[in-house]
């Protein structure tokens, strides 16, 4: 059974967004479908540099409180996120795709007082990445709630790929985009550890050694980092910056939980120079996490 949604909902029943702060011109090829499946030093001395050369270092990240436990393995819990989630990509995906073609729907293009044609709901495609950035983020922040290695890895792969598959679509929006990636950095390089990357506190499901990542998993990240990192370069260059102006998005989309964050901490403009230090910090920190854990298994095998 086919199911569509016409909507991103901006939190899920099961998996509320409790909010806890953390550091941390012609078309392109269609974008895969994605299947379930320099850090600054702690600043001590009376001599600070400039605020435009550290603003964005310093920003932090915020992502959703996890569960304290993993989701139980075929409960109906784990169900009903899989089902929602792949709902919210397969939206996504459709927006995404509703960009590059003409008018949607059936063949014949009839379309009932519902709006709906040929059954389906209508979707308006996307017309700048910020508003698919914003798509794709609270669907990192969903999977992250989840609090199940074997969920969240797949998961937030598929995400990291449709970023990066998204990107060089449209007109660069720095804000949008750094801020997801900060994000997607974050939750990859606290997996690799299997802790909090800045607490230090353990993930649910790797207690006892469980829920690590394979290597075939880490193979992966490592692909989709180093093909983003060139990506980012490359938009980047183009130029003209979508302007991005400050405003509500949790008001607009009704998601009350997440409502008083400020998800553009650290992003006040201050120059090029900016954007010239997001972009060296572009997955930085699973960089670092993939040359010691990938590191260490290259030394065990005796390689």
């Amino acid at each position: 059974m086919s199911l569509v949604i016409t909507e991103l909902p901006t939190s899920s029943p099961l998996f509320p967004l409790k909010p806890s702060t953390m550091s941390t011109s012609s078309p392109p090829p269609s974008a895969p479908i994605a299947q379930p499946g320099g850090f600054l030093p702690n600043l001590t001395t009376p001599f600070s540099p400039p605020p435009s050369s550290v603003a964005s270092s310093l920003a932090s990240t915020t992502l959703p409180r996890t569960r304290t436990q993993p989701l139980r393995l075929g409960s109906s819990k784990e169900s009903g996120f899989i089902n929602y989630v792949d709902k919210g990509i397969l939206n996504v995906n459709r927006r995404y795709t509703k960009k590059f073609s003409g008018e949607g729907g059936d063949s014949d293009g009839r379309r009932g007082a519902d709006g709906r044609v040929g059954g389906v709901k209508e979707v308006k495609g996307y017309e700048s990445f910020r508003e698919a950035g914003r798509d794709l983020e609270r669907l990192v922040d969903i999977v992250w709630v989840s609090g199940t290695p074997s969920l969240q890895i797949p998961y937030l792969l598929s995400l990291a790929l449709l970023t990066t598959s998204y990107l060089p679509a449209f007109q660069p929006a720095p804000r949008t985009m750094f801020r997801l990636l900060r994000k997607l950095d974050f939750a990859f390089a606290s997996l690799l550890q299997g802790r909090d990357i800045d607490t230090g506190d353990a993930l649910p499901g790797f207690e006892g050694g469980s829920g690590r990542v394979s290597t075939t998993e880490k193979v992966r990240i490592k692909g989709v980092v180093e093909r983003t990192r060139v990506s980012v370069v490359e938009i980047m260059r183009k130029g003209e910056i979508e302007e991005e102006e400050d405003d509500d998005t949790a008001g607009e989309t009704g998601d009350e939980m997440v409502e008083d964050i400020d998800f553009d901490e650290g992003f006040e403009v201050q120059g090029a120079e900016k954007w010239e230090m997001e972009i060296a910090r572009v997955y930085d920190r699973t960089l670092v996490e993939l040359g010691e854990t990938m590191g260490g298994e290259a030394e065990t095998a005796g390689l």
